[in-house]
């Protein structure tokens, strides 16, 4: 799938998406929806000249774009046709400024924060990994009982028992006769959140204390290297594709397993 947030060079997507679709005609049909010959179509994608903003509107209409990927794929056709230096900086700020946010998890992932009159009760939800790992465990069916929860977590029923009504209190989880029961919150955490590195840190260290158990179902893989910076910035929206993917999947996936999916990809500056 071709992402449009990717590309500076509006050329480079459409030859893009000329290259991966499998419609007979693609080409022709992306000409026409032009209003424009395919001769003056091909030629501009691969020569020095360029489409007019008419010309891509009617592509953006055609290809059903969404209304930001449209101002967006007018925004770089300007920045290519723009010749004041200037002028080019400002768009190009303007560009960058559209991939941050592209890029931003936030903005890629269904974000629902917790609810809860009592700011306590909200902050420790992040305070231990238990809390989130109760209330997604739950949903599972084998772990909807007290026995069971403490057996998998080698824990206390009692301890199990407090985060449980922390949670229910949070309208997370519901008891229902004598199975605990998940409720609702699919969550996510902002960079800016005054948890973000409590949420974080719990897990990492989950991670950790698996590593001694070797497990052939464990995947743990760490890496430093130095590439380029246009490699970089690929490899981050493939990351960010991959998890929107990754959603794609889990989320309507049925309740079996209790998993812990962790990953991290950082420049080594701390400026």
């Amino acid at each position: 799938m071709v992402n449009l947030f990717e590309y500076t060079d509006y050329k480079a997507y459409l030859r893009a998406l000329i290259k991966g679709s499998d419609i007979k005609g693609f080409t022709s049909r992306l000409a026409e929806s032009a209003g424009c010959q395919k001769s003056y179509f091909s030629n501009s994608l691969h020569g020095k000249s360029h489409l007019l903003p008419d010309h891509i509107y009617g592509i953006s209409e055609f290809l059903k774009l969404p209304d930001d990927e449209q101002e967006y794929l007018a925004l770089i056709l300007d920045y290519q046709r723009a010749n004041l230096t200037h002028y080019k900086k400002s768009l190009l700020k303007k560009i960058q400024g559209r991939q941050a946010a592209w890029k931003d998890l936030k903005n890629r992932v269904q974000q629902k924060p917790l609810k809860s009159d009592d700011e306590d009760i909200f902050q420790s939800y992040y305070s231990n990994y238990l809390f989130a790992a109760l209330h997604v465990a739950v949903s599972i069916p084998a772990l909807q009982d007290m026995k069971n929860l403490a057996q998998h977590f080698g824990m206390p029923e009692r301890l199990i028992l407090e985060k449980l009504e922390l949670l229910e209190k949070m309208r997370l989880v519901e008891k229902k006769n004598s199975k605990w029961l998940w409720k609702s919150g699919s969550l996510h955490l902002p960079k800016n959140s005054p948890w973000i590195q409590n949420h974080h840190s719990n897990w990492r260290m989950q991670a950790l204390a698996d590593l001694p158990y070797n497990k052939s179902e464990s995947l743990h893989y760490s890496l430093i290297q130095s590439i380029s910076a246009s490699d970089a910035d690929k490899l981050r929206f493939q990351i960010i594709r991959w998890i929107e993917d990754f959603q794609k999947i889990s989320g309507p996936s049925k309740p079996e397993e209790l998993v812990c999916f962790n990953l991290d990809f950082f420049n080594m500056n701390k400026v």
